[in-house]
Formats: C-alpha cells, structure tokens, sequence
C-alpha cells in the first residue's frame, strides 16, 4: 500500500529522531535522520492486509525490505459519542427553536391589530 508521510507525530506523542522512536511515519524527518537524501514524501506498506509472510526478518536482521505488516490500522469505535453529541445537538437546537417561538408569540400577543 502507497501510504503518505505523516509529519509531527502521534496525537499525544512526539516523535524522537535522537532516540529513533517514531510515533508516525514522517518520512523527511526519517530521512534526515538516517542521512539519506532526496527521500520520496511516502512511504510503502508492503503484503496484503490480513496474510502472513512466508519468512519474516528476524528482529534486528536486515533482511528484505520493505517488510510487510508494520502498519497497524485500528480504528477508534466512537459510536455512541456520536449518537450523544449529535442528539444532543439536536435537542439544543430544538430547545433554543422552541424558545424563539415562544418569544415571538409573545411579542405578537401584545402588538395591537
């Protein structure tokens, strides 16, 4: 998968190129501090999402690159915040609509005909 470089790090964490933790794959700050240059603005997710490789790479070896299955997709299940905020939106809204009817069938009220 052809993924682009995701700059600045995580949502709570910051990556450290001095200690090569990298918290997201921001692929210029990589290059920098791997001395490379003239680094492409992505980056290649190698396999198929779901299989296995055949041989993995040992830890630390330098086996074949680019290795398959590093990226992890994980999507956050936020449903029922979602059916909160909006709902609860709606009924703000339904609540200040009702409070202006109300106003303006009270101006009206006492307007003479």
């Amino acid at each position: 998968l052809l993924r682009m470089s995701e700059p600045g790090g995580g949502f709570l964490r910051r990556n450290a190129p001095a200690e090569g933790r990298w918290h997201s794959r921001d692929v210029a700050a990589i290059a920098q501090a791997q001395g490379l240059g003239d680094a492409a603005p992505f980056f290649i997710d190698a396999g198929i999402p779901g299989t296995r490789p055949a041989a993995a790479p040992a830890a630390g070896s330098d086996g074949p690159w680019p290795r398959p299955g590093l990226t992890v997709v994980q999507f956050h299940n936020s449903h029922l915040v979602y059916v909160f905020t909006w709902w609860g939106l709606a009924a703000m809204v339904l609540g200040a609509a009702v409070l202006v009817a109300r106003y303006e069938l009270r101006v009206r009220a006492r307007q003479p005909r």
